[in-house]
């Protein structure tokens, strides 16, 4: 398990930075996807935010998503979620985000899609830190079944640096703040 408190740290910066860099865009570039078949910033940034309140609801035991079968979560957090956890990315490969953190087809203003990641990841963070003891809660991930929260926080952080490169865009604005 991650320690509650550096990954608190990590998750404020990820989500600050992220936020900084989805403040670059025009109302216009906002909407525009990077290439063909590709997320527009506001998509991905949408797409970041919903994941935060997904396993805010996972974490509340609220979340109603499909769950993959308890064999392929089994799978997922042995053989998967580890080497992403050491590693501190996703590495290679297509990966398609499931329908329940799929974003919009007009994703909201900066603000307000910026507003509810920053609400969302706050709240997480909140719980980590208020629960008494941390290695005696789990959360049912629908990917990974049982995690240990401060494990969710460190892979939401791992997801949320995963997309930050998909907001450079050379030429973007910058100068806004959140």
């Amino acid at each position: 398990m991650a320690d509650p408190q550096a990954v608190i740290a990590d998750n404020r910066r990820a989500v600050s930075t992220f936020a900084q860099a989805a403040l670059a865009f025009s109302p216009a570039q906002w909407t525009t996807p990077r290439a063909p078949g590709k997320w527009s910033p506001g998509q991905v940034t949408e797409h970041v935010a919903l994941t935060y309140e997904q396993s805010r609801r996972m974490l509340q035991g609220t979340f109603t998503g499909p769950a993959k079968p308890w064999y392929q979560q089994l799978l997922a957090r042995w053989l998967g979620l580890p080497a992403l956890l050491k590693r501190g990315d996703f590495g290679k490969g297509p990966f398609q985000a499931p329908d329940f953190i799929q974003p919009s087809a007009s994703p909201p203003t900066a603000e307000a899609v910026l507003a509810r990641l920053q609400a969302a990841a706050h709240d997480l963070e909140g719980n980590l830190a208020a629960a008494a003891d941390p290695r005696r809660v789990t959360v049912d991930h629908p990917i990974f079944g049982r995690l240990w929260p401060a494990d969710l926080l460190r892979f939401l952080v791992i997801h949320t640096n995963h997309h930050l490169p998909q907001l450079s865009v050379s030429g973007a604005p910058r100068g806004r703040t959140v």
